[in-house]
């Protein structure tokens, strides 16, 4: 009967207009949320089919609600270097638990980055997410880069192993200038400071010794530990200068010569043990450039040292981090160092409009949202990371209110089908009488 149909759709109707009632009602909630999707609800109709082409039966309708995960919202920046924000689309990957090859946990996405450091050093966001990423080595490359695409490659960002760490001296330049008017047998050194891969100090010393041969000079290098051992002479040679204008001509380094068409003339030290427990070393000294007085030279004056430098650090405390825009995790260390120790791990997934929302701003797969994809910021369609800044809630308040007035009105006239369907049927009860 057309009167109980119409009473039904609006009942119906009653029932969209509140779910469009709770979804905007959330939204306006969550309107301070940082990461926040808004969502929206889309009315769908249901169509009941009619036995005959000259009736209709009044069907009603139904309301679903929208989301779009990867809605970009207004970035606004911050003082925390760790608060993050994804300009494009994809999510952070962050998991229920800071060791979750271990203790399990579900892996989740998220665009929330408001991270900071828990008492174990690991970043975790406002709804308790542990973010995830690879770790790197000292030049930034992802360590176990052959499986990146796998979940079990991604481990809990931990900033506590990085409170003090030390790097081992692999290059030294030097640039010192030896007296031309030296007198044969005549003797300089250079001391150089160098570490090894447990962050001890030693003393390289190079002796540079005069010979009688115009222009050349002999050379040893010792090393001596904090226990005051010197190993001597563990490389020794003859360096020559051009007459011409006082710049390296060739090296001798005993048995391999780098001679005039050389660019770079190096001195590469192998298996430098130094007795203090620590790993062998390799060095590469830098003499200079053949040609050019950058580096090693012969000129008139005085013995002068104007270049001693070396990579190598004692260890160090770490001062702050620092997050770029392909999601590396710089660290910075108290004596100047810096050292890449993670990249973030970027998710996208075909479907996100398909995902799961889970408490906490975070979203979990469907199985129609498609298979997740392991990539990293700018890459294989991820967008690029802000740090210091965070992603606003996509809630627009003047829309929102908008909404309220238009779903309020709806349902009021929602209520007028069931009271004007109730007024019909009892004008029917009133022809019996």
């Amino acid at each position: 009967m057309s009167i109980y149909g119409g009473m039904f759709s609006g009942v119906s109707a009653l029932s969209a207009q509140s779910q469009a009632f709770g979804i905007i009602s959330d939204n306006i909630a969550n309107v301070n949320t940082i990461g926040y999707k808004d969502t929206t609800a889309r009315f769908q109709t249901l169509v009941t089919e009619s036995a005959s082409a000259a009736r209709y039966s009044p069907g009603g309708v139904l309301a679903r609600p929208f989301v779009n995960p990867e809605k970009q919202g207004l970035l606004q920046g911050t003082t925390s270097n760790t608060d993050i924000s994804l300009v494009g689309d994809g999510f952070f990957i962050v998991n229920e638990n800071d060791e979750p090859l271990t203790d399990g946990g579900e892996y989740l996405l998220t665009r929330a980055g408001s991270f900071t450091e828990d008492e174990e050093g690991n970043l975790v966001n406002a709804a308790g997410f542990f973010l995830q990423g690879w770790r790197t080595d000292s030049t930034g490359a992802i360590v176990n880069a052959t499986t990146k695409d796998q979940l079990s490659s991604l481990e809990t960002v931990n900033l506590a192993g990085f409170t003090s760490v030390s790097n081992p001296t692999s290059t030294a330049n030097l640039a010192v200038n030896l007296p031309a008017n030296a007198t044969t047998a005549s003797t300089q050194t250079t001391n150089l400071t160098i570490y090894d891969s447990l962050g001890v100090e030693h003393l390289m010393t190079i002796n540079w010794t005069k010979n009688a041969q115009a222009n050349e000079w002999a050379y040893s290098l010792d090393v001596t530990n904090q226990a005051g051992t010197t190993t001597a002479a563990i490389v020794a040679g003859t360096i020559d200068f051009d007459p011409a204008d006082g710049t390296i001509e060739d090296i001798d380094n005993g048995g391999t010569l780098a001679d005039g068409d050389t660019a770079q003339t190096t001195l590469p030290i192998t298996a430098l043990a130094f007795g203090s427990g620590a790993a062998a070393s390799s060095i590469v000294i830098n003499w200079g450039i053949v040609g050019q007085t950058n580096g090693m030279s012969q000129l008139s004056g005085s013995y002068e040292a104007t270049l001693l430098n070396q990579n190598g650090s004692s260890p160090s405390a770490l001062t702050a981090v620092e997050i770029d825009n392909e999601g590396i995790v710089t660290a910075r260390f108290k004596n100047g160092d810096t050292r890449p120790i993670y990249k973030i791990a970027i998710g996208t997934v075909p479907a996100a409009t398909e995902l799961r929302a889970e408490n906490g701003n975070a979203y979990k797969l469907s199985s129609r949202s498609g298979d997740l994809l392991l990539t990293e910021a700018g890459l294989q369609g991820a967008g690029a990371i802000e740090s210091s800044a965070l992603e606003q809630s996509t809630v627009d308040l003047s829309d929102e209110f908008t909404d309220l007035i238009i779903t309020q009105r709806a349902y009021s006239a929602a209520t007028k089908l069931i009271t004007t369907g109730d007024e019909l049927l009892d004008e029917i009860i009133r022809v019996k009488r």
